[in-house]
């Protein structure tokens, strides 16, 4: 049977890089590694069908689609 949820870490990463616009910062808030990060938000882009964010040569940067989801996201984690 197929989750019809993603995994409330990948959430919590990707509400953390959203929020720092860094898979680093996130990373450091959370305790984790930046690779950690990575693999967590490349999972729930590969569950929800959608490119999150944008890989720049200095990081990374939301798409419209991602900042959207990002305030879904941010919304239900503080309920």
């Amino acid at each position: 049977m197929r989750r019809r949820i993603p995994s409330t870490q990948a959430l919590v990463c990707f509400e953390a890089a959203a929020r720092h616009e860094s898979y680093t910062r996130a990373a450091q808030e959370l305790a984790l590694t930046q690779g950690a990060v990575a693999r967590q938000i490349a999972a729930l882009e590969e569950f929800v069908g959608i490119v999150l964010f944008r890989r720049t040569r200095h990081g990374v940067a939301l798409t419209d689609s991602g900042r959207d989801y990002a305030r879904q996201v941010a919304r239900r984690l503080d309920a």
